[in-house]
């Protein structure tokens, strides 16, 4: 193997080696969030609005799709980095798919991303499973109800309440007072307006990353059957 194909080769072992690592690191701040570590959530408290599960499954993804790099690239396995690659350019294909939508159809998104939650609202109260949902989106949005605590009239949960005053405190139920004001449809359209062209961005960004590891990837695999041809 060539000294041009050997700098490919270490080049994407150790990109995808610091991927694995950054997927192991994701992974473990979704454990211990969904463990409810004390330390962390503290930190990250008011700054984390996805679900631990989310962090889990990226964090996991990730750490597969460096495995079959690292591994491929150090064992110079072909049939390993194809798969990666392929890996590579299906991710690529969804993250130009999703910024497109998000640029081209940021309005319609936001409008069923509010519709989605005043659905959600109105299901709660026959369903108690989507009661608790509801809940946990108002206590990591500090929000309350679809459009404020008068959705619920003068008894909000307290869900609603992440500080109850003295007249809540003594009655040991959330008021209207005490409750968040800003109702959950708009803060999630609030926070689709602020995030949905940044993270539309980033995800140009890092597909532009990714294309040069796709093509490090696929001409180190021609490198290697070449190579195998060559001896066979």
């Amino acid at each position: 193997m060539g000294c041009g194909t050997s700098f490919v080769k270490y080049v994407l072992f150790f990109f995808n080696l610091v991927v694995a690592l950054f997927g192991l690191a994701v992974i473990g701040v979704g454990v211990a969030v969904l463990l409810k570590w004390s330390v962390l959530t503290d930190i990250l408290r008011g700054h984390l609005t996805v679900a631990p599960w989310v962090f889990i499954v990226i964090g996991a993804i990730m750490f597969v799709i460096a495995f079959f790099g690292c591994c491929g690239a150090i064992r110079e396995s072909h049939c390993m980095v194809v798969t990666y690659a392929i890996f590579l350019l299906v991710i690529i294909i969804a993250q130009v798919v999703l910024a497109v939508l998000m640029f081209t159809y940021g309005e319609s998104i936001k409008n069923s991303l509010v519709q989605s939650v005043n659905a959600l609202f109105d299901k709660r109260a026959t369903d108690p499973s989507v009661n608790v949902v509801f809940n946990n989106i108002e206590e990591q949005l500090n929000c309350c109800g679809k459009n404020g605590p008068f959705d619920y009239g003068v008894a909000p949960p307290k869900s609603c309440c992440p500080h109850m005053g003295v007249v809540g405190s003594t009655i040991n139920q959330c008021t209207v007072i005490d409750a968040n004001k800003n109702g959950c449809a708009p803060v999630v359209g609030e926070l689709y307006e602020t995030w949905n062209k940044p993270i539309a961005g980033i995800a140009i960004g890092v597909a532009c990353v990714e294309i040069v590891g796709a093509l490090f990837a696929l001409c180190l695999a021609n490198s290697i059957r070449n190579m195998d041809r060559r001896y066979a």
